[in-house]
């Protein structure tokens, strides 16, 4: 019955009209109906089928109009929409889908963005009418559809064609098909059942005939959407889409539309609406229903608008529904930020007209909300319409911090705990470095009126008694300073420098004397230092007033520290002390190499001898030789050629191991000697080559003596494989290939071309390749199939010949030998062998200049020596 009114108006979804088709053909009964079913060879279950596609019920309809029960059609739910109700029935012109023009994005007076809308920014639907993913099985066949039916086995058969409006699939040579309201899933079953009464193999076990049916184009649906759209009207979609794909075909929605409650209906009646915030917040959507041809979408103006401002994670405007607080506010926003105050939330309102007092001329308050408190009780604070809600940020403000700086190891805020004092706040931040100055530390206190203030403490006193009346309690917001002394320059002030770990610098105060500077500067209790200290002078640099010359005092530092001398120092002196090292050389050193374990520098020790050197050098080698060794002293004779004196010096092996206490050899080394242990004559290290390819046993072997050769080698590794190529064998020494005729040398058993092997040599024993390369100036540079007595000219004319730069031809057999090719010559060639065609070198450019100067000096010539054959000639 549907399937009928439908033949005559592909769009016809309504009850009401499905009612005026049947009436205008007279069909009134249900056998009626059924006998018009028959006729068009479809039974019930495709009429139900078919009506589901269409948004019908069969069963309903037959209740209802054909059996006289009709039930009143309830508007209701469409009648709310608004006063003027929308004729949802009546037919739209299509609309060509476009992706409006994107505006700049709507932003409040206070740059806040309408949460949510911007999702409609980047339009999937712009260039494309539907975006889907695989085909639902239960996806109902219907007019429109395009399928593919494909044969294959015994017979073969590919058919593409369109179900038509009856919902018949048309296959030519076979006949039609009902397939409308059938299931993706249930097609393959109904083809088979149809398409085996003429192709018998379908069914036979196992079958001989195979069947695919697919979908190859989805028929369209048209929907409506309205209300606040940005593109509202008629559209075409595919016929998968959904409630959400709909919003995106007509290009999104305005910020004066509703994210909160879209309604979707069929046969004017209400079935669904769609939240999007479950979309935004959530990623999900749980009435984004499949929509069906004649649907209409209705997108109605915003509840609300609720502004979210200060710490926050996503501040915006946002749409809130009746049930709805500002507990729900903070979850679309993605809670609060760490620094959010919520003791005091700001709530910014317009009063409602209702409550608006005829007295006042301000219809605007402010509304303070302890968020916490709301947390607590489990109460959501409810919002209206214009409402502004602030979270404020906490204060940047501690009250319990103290903060410590300057010459400290850890400068910085810290905790201020009960009765915390100066000395625990010192030792928390690591202590004091070593150059701090002790004489002072300041605390920095505000008053009761905010002003800063100071106090002055000792440091030293502090440090050295925790009882100390100097070490006070801190108080919250206190900031201490521990100077050092660099701090202190502009102060008056003495320093020490020189021969020490670090320079200096302290305070002056009066009766310092030179004694006490050097006495807590100096480690001069310390044996090594006192050894490399210069002691016979040290310099006083003393400030003269209206110079720019400091006067220098020199003094005896034995005479200072044995206090047969001192001296009051004044503001601004400075003491030098020097090294032993500005008249010697305090640290010296000897050397060694060779073959020793240690190679290097060693400090020179007293009475120091060559084997005592040789035991700080780890010892000898294996391979040293250990009678004697060489000396190398520099000589300093600057009136002659001789730099160096060289001495051999015998070993006492017996000193070496601790037999002896003394060494025979007396002979004592000196500061920069160079000593060289030699290697034991003839020795050397073990020498190994690498044999691959087609030898019987490949591998790493190590030579036997210093002129073991190339077939002794080969023999040890069990011969050549009967499959070896030997021109075509290398020989690899130092990474280059040698050129080598292993033919001769092992093919032939010619000793005169066998080898010597060395040290890291590599023989590579190839199979033939069976090819021949051209290469250089050449027509077409190629890798060629070797033939058998195919001679060098053939292979570069199979190459195209030579180029205009063709110069002179070369042939490189595999075992590296290289040879030219004269105009006479045509060798045969090896396999694996490599032809190469040079370039002609490039001409130089005529000095026309250059040849008439040329010209004129031999004509000068030549008629210089004309005249002097006339003149001898006459003289005859």
């Amino acid at each position: 019955m549907l399937l009928l009114t439908i033949c005559f108006n592909g769009y016809a979804q309504s009850e009401q009209q499905v009612k005026q088709e049947l009436e205008k053909r007279g069909i009134n009964t249900q056998e009626e109906i059924l006998s018009e079913l028959r006729k068009r060879g479809m039974s019930e279950d495709d009429a139900r089928r078919q009506a589901r596609l269409y948004g019908l019920d069969y069963d309903e309809y037959i209740r209802k109009y054909i059996s006289k029960n009709e039930e009143p059609t309830s508007l209701e739910s469409i009648q709310k929409i608004g006063k003027d109700t929308l004729n949802y029935n009546s037919e739209k012109k299509d609309t060509i889908i476009t992706t409006p023009k994107r505006s700049k994005t709507e932003i409040s007076k206070d740059s806040l963005v309408y949460f949510g809308y911007n999702i409609f920014n980047n339009n999937p639907f712009a260039n494309e009418q539907a975006l889907v993913g695989n085909i639902d099985p239960g996806y109902l066949i219907g007019p429109g559809d395009e399928l593919r039916v494909y044969l294959w086995g015994e017979a073969e058969f590919q058919f593409e064609g369109k179900v038509d409006i009856n919902g018949n699939l048309f296959i030519p040579n076979v006949g039609q098909v009902f397939v409308a309201g059938t299931s993706y899933e249930g097609l393959n079953v109904r083809m088979k059942e149809f398409l085996s009464k003429f192709y018998s193999g379908l069914k036979k076990d196992p079958p001989k005939i195979f069947l695919d049916v697919s979908l190859t184009k989805l028929r369209p649906i048209r929907i409506v959407v309205m209300g606040e759209s940005k593109n509202p009207g008629s559209h075409l979609i595919n016929s998968f889409a959904t409630t959400l794909n709909s919003l995106y075909v007509s290009g999104g929605i305005q910020t004066s539309g509703s994210l909160r409650d879209i309604k979707v209906f069929r046969n004017n009646r209400f079935i669904s609406n769609v939240d999007l915030y479950d979309y935004l917040v959530k990623g999900a959507l749980r009435e984004d229903l499949r929509l069906m041809n004649n649907d209409v979408i209705f997108i109605p103006t915003r509840m609300n608008a609720i502004r979210l401002k200060g710490e926050v994670n996503k501040p915006a405007i946002y749409e809130l529904k009746d049930n709805e607080g500002l507990l729900d506010l903070i979850g679309f926003a993605g809670g609060l930020k760490p620094t959010a105050f919520t003791k005091t939330v700001t709530v910014k309102r317009i009063r409602a007209t209702n409550n608006r007092s005829n007295g006042s001329s301000f219809d605007r308050e402010i509304v303070s909300v302890n968020y916490d408190s709301l947390l607590r009780n489990g109460i959501n604070f409810k919002l209206q319409d214009g409402d502004e809600v602030t979270f404020g940020e906490v204060l940047d403000k501690y009250d319990n911090l103290v903060t410590i700086a300057g010459s400290v190891f850890r400068p910085g805020d810290y905790q201020l705990n009960n009765d915390l004092k100066i000395r625990e706040l010192i030792n928390s931040a690591g202590g004091i470095r070593p150059n701090t100055y002790l004489d002072k530390i300041d605390v920095f206190r505000k008053d009761r009126n905010g002003e800063l203030k100071f106090l002055s403490f000792s440091l030293s006193e502090i440090m050295a008694d925790v009882n100390s009346s100097q070490n006070i309690v801190l108080q919250a917001d206190d900031s201490l300073k521990v100077y050092n002394n660099e701090e202190l320059k502009s102060l008056e002030t003495v320093s020490i420098e020189g021969f020490l770990s670090e320079p200096k610098t302290i305070l002056w105060r009066k009766d310092l004397s030179l004694y006490d500077l050097i006495f807590m500067s100096a480690n001069v209790e310390d044996l090594e230092y006192r050894n490399r200290i210069l002691t016979s002078r040290a310099d006083l640099l003393r400030y003269q007033q209206g110079k720019l010359e400091y006067q220098v005092i020199p003094f005896n530092l034995d005479e200072v520290l044995d206090k047969k001398f001192n001296a009051v120092l004044k503001p601004k002196d400075r003491v030098i002390l020097y090294s032993k090292d500005i008249t010697e050389t305090l640290d010296k050193y000897v050397f060694v190499k060779g073959a020793v374990k240690n190679e290097g520098k060693y400090l020179l020790t007293d009475s120091m001898t060559v084997e005592d050197l040789i035991i700080q050098s780890g010892g000898f080698l294996k391979k040293s030789y250990r009678e004697r060794v060489t000396v190398s002293r520099e000589n300093f004779d600057f009136t002659g050629n001789k730099i160096a004196f060289n001495t051999d010096v015998d070993l006492d092996l017996n000193y070496l191991l601790g037999a002896s206490k003394k060494s025979s050899s007396n002979y004592i080394l000196q500061d920069n000697d160079q000593i060289s242990v030699s290697y034991i004559p003839g020795s050397s290290d073990q020498r190994a080559v690498q044999l691959t390819g087609e030898i019987k046993f490949p591998g790493t072997y190590y030579l036997e003596s210093k002129s073991e050769k190339l077939t002794e080698v080969t023999e040890r590794a069990g011969g050549l494989s009967p499959n070896v190529y030997l021109a075509g064998a290398r020989l690899y020494r130092n990474g280059v290939q040698l050129a080598f005729d292993f033919q001769k040398a092992l093919g032939e058993q010619n000793e005169k071309f066998d080898i010597i092997l060395q040290n890291a040599d590599s023989i590579y024993f190839p199979e033939s390749i069976y090819t021949v390369k051209v290469e250089g100036e050449v027509a077409n540079p190629s890798l060629q199939k070797y033939l058998e007595n195919k001679t060098v000219r053939s292979y570069v004319k199979n190459a195209g010949g030579k180029t205009k730069q063709g110069d002179k031809v070369y042939l490189t057999n595999p075992n590296g030998f290289t040879r030219k090719i004269g105009f006479l010559s045509n060798p045969k060639v090896l396999d694996g062998s490599v032809i190469t065609v040079s370039a002609k070198p490039p001409k130089e450019p005529r000095d026309n200049g250059k040849f008439l100067e040329n010209f004129g000096t031999i004509a000068a010539i030549v008629s210089s020596t004309l005249t002097t054959i006339v003149l001898v000639q006459s003289i005859k």
